[in-house]
């Protein structure tokens, strides 16, 4: 059984994208394979308040079991506190997602320690967005960028007692976080070179690589595949594709 660490509900504004409702999505992942996914909703992305997005969210995935709600939240806004405990009375939480590139905040930011402190408290991971897209596919007025690496390698050091998980990360940026920092994992979707897996496991752990599709904006079969067709140990394949989710986020 496979588990896709970043799947999205919702339409996307820039990309003709399906928008799908929860279980037709369940479907869609179990054509390729997958059974459980961590989902978020698009349109926590681009609201000033992520919590409407994050309403649709719950109530899209309330009726299908294999669809695990990752609300977005924004630490910079004054209501998070209470955004989070909405959310946490919601439904049973696994982690929560953040997206300082789209959020207009800084991984150096003082309101991150109370954030931090508290998904601490309430034994919640933290998934961490580096890019929803490609810089080099997005709509030509949209200038996001993914969040710089040395950003996230001060998260890093700011933080030692979390272990996070990067989705949207580029194969280089893992390797260049890797020699110095042994509390993150990564999520595959956006590692994008011929043979991956097999570079990657020269330098980088097995053991903290997640599967991730990024369903729908890229191609929830080709993500697959790459785990799937990798010539990798068969054990690394599990953990990839299914134990490492499962104890990260305690499933």
């Amino acid at each position: 059984m496979l588990i896709d660490s970043n799947a999205h509900l919702g339409p996307w504004p820039f990309t003709p994208v399906p928008d799908r409702s929860g279980p037709a999505l369940a479907a869609h992942l179990a054509a390729s394979g997958v059974r459980r996914a961590l989902v978020s909703h698009f349109g926590a992305v681009f609201l000033p308040d992520p919590m409407p997005a994050n309403r649709r969210l719950f109530a899209a995935v309330r009726a299908t079991p294999g669809l695990l709600p990752v609300p977005i939240l924004n630490p910079a806004l004054p209501t998070w506190r209470e955004q989070l405990a909405e959310c946490r009375a919601a439904a049973p939480l696994r982690a929560v997602k953040l997206l300082p590139n789209y959020h207009h905040y800084s991984l150096r930011a003082g309101h991150l320690e109370d954030f931090m402190a508290a998904l601490a408290a309430a034994r919640l991971r933290l998934i961490l967005n580096v890019r929803l897209e490609d810089e080099r596919h997005k709509y030509f007025a949209l200038r996001i960028k993914g969040v710089p690496v040395p950003q996230l390698a001060h998260f890093l050091r700011r933080f030692p007692a979390h272990h996070v998980l990067f989705t949207g990360i580029y194969k280089g940026e893992v390797e260049q976080l890797a020699p110095a920092h042994t509390n993150f994992s990564a999520e595959i979707a956006f590692c994008e070179v011929t043979n991956v897996l097999e570079i990657m496991l020269k330098k980088f752990p097995a053991r903290r690589l997640l599967l991730g599709t990024c369903t729908p904006l890229l191609s929830t079969r080709g993500e697959v595949d790459k785990l799937r067709r990798a010539h990798i140990p068969a054990r690394a394949k599990e953990l990839i594709g299914s134990g490492n989710a499962r104890r990260f986020f305690r499933l």
